[in-house]
């Protein structure tokens, strides 16, 4: 009996811990879906902003991707996940990463287009 009291509370330990990684490893892509969505709200500004002034959010904006892709280097699937939840976590972070690609992208031509308006 006692050994079976043992083995409950290592259990409730190892099961705790996978679920506590788990969810870690979800609020951290979360947390870089916030990220990316701010980025975003800021890009948009700066696409809508006069030319002279685009700049103030261009600097803001790649200042929070530089966060993000920070975050993203940093990020790794929970220790024992499946095949198929490592996958999955793998998708969501490639869409993270396409995501800021094509922000950056979106900027480099609004400094393009400010470089041809004030040469």
């Amino acid at each position: 009996m006692k050994l079976l009291k043992h083995l409950l509370l290592v259990g409730s330990f190892l099961l705790s811990s996978a679920v506590w990684a788990e969810s870690g490893g979800d609020r951290t892509i979360q947390r870089i879906e916030q990220l990316r969505d701010k980025a975003e709200a800021v890009l948009i500004q700066a696409e809508k902003a006069p030319p002279g002034q685009r700049h103030v959010h261009m600097k803001e904006h790649m200042k929070m991707l530089d966060e993000m892709m920070s975050e993203l280097h940093k990020g790794h699937p929970a220790p024992g996940t499946s095949a198929q939840e490592h996958l999955a976590w793998m998708e969501r972070h490639d869409k993270l990463v396409d995501d800021a690609l094509g922000q950056m992208m979106r900027e480099h031509k609004l400094m393009m287009a400010d470089k041809e308006c004030h040469p």
